[in-house]
């Protein structure tokens, strides 16, 4: 995998392009297109016009609606007067007190965690999926606070809907553990050891995580476009998508 995905913006630790990417069909996936990052909250000034300058006009931010008011996706600094891109808040956690309740049964099995949120944000993955289709001209951000969990399962659908491999999604899911350890690192330091830190702040990321989640969306809906398709992602909104990230 093209290790030059990833992007130097300051103090976003774990962001890369989604371009470069190869696919069944012989194409591949399309730079500059969307991009995948932690919270751009935390970029400096350098690092909110290396955004702008990458080309990002639309922003996806999945967490909850909390987290947003508590700490807003991103706000430029005054000196920076370029058009600023549009801004969306798509929690892909729109679910109630019993699925909260069997994600915390799930524990540190992380890919159980995910397979829950895909089967009860159905709703919000196909407008999450709609904003994508329907974005203006211009490379989309998407994120959530790490940039492994939610935004681990939006570009997993996402680079699976436009062809490219199991393995090179699970491959690409994983370089968030590599991205994120320095990190954790300090952060366990900081707090004095690991037993101070809670355990969902680890960066487990494997390939072999991700890959259940592929076949399981496979084994119980038939694959990532049929699950899309019972999500009310129509055909046209798939190959609007197919258009954005795949090169001619």
């Amino acid at each position: 995998m093209n290790r030059t995905r990833t992007l130097a913006w300051p103090n976003c630790y774990n962001i890369r392009d989604l371009g470069g990417l190869p696919t069944d069909s012989g194409h591949l996936t399309r730079v500059g297109a969307v991009v995948r990052s932690d919270l751009p909250a935390r970029l400096t000034v350098e690092g909110q016009r290396a955004l702008l300058g990458y080309g990002i006009r639309t922003i996806i931010d999945l967490r909850r609606s909390l987290q947003v008011t508590t700490e807003p996706s991103l706000v430029f600094a005054p000196e920076i007067a370029d058009p600023l891109p549009t801004l969306y808040n798509i929690s892909l956690e729109e679910h109630g007190a019993a699925v909260d309740e069997a994600i915390r049964q799930a524990g540190n099995r992380r890919e159980e965690v995910y397979l829950l949120t895909l089967q009860h944000n159905q709703r919000q993955v196909a407008r999450i999926l709609q904003t994508i289709a329907a974005a203006p001209p211009g490379g989309i951000l998407i994120h959530c606070s790490a940039g492994k969990d939610r935004t681990g399962i939006v570009t997993a659908l996402l680079l699976s809907l436009v062809g490219v491999p199991d393995a090179i999604i699970a491959d690409d899911y994983a370089l968030s553990q590599q991205q994120l350890w320095p990190l954790y690192e300090r952060l366990v330091e900081e707090a004095g050891g690991e037993d101070h830190v809670g355990w969902w702040l680890k960066p487990t990321a494997t390939p072999a995580m991700m890959r259940h989640v592929l076949d399981e969306l496979r084994s119980n809906y038939g694959g990532v476009v049929e699950y899309l398709r019972q999500a009310g992602v129509s055909a046209t909104m798939i190959a609007q998508i197919r258009a954005r990230l795949l090169t001619t």
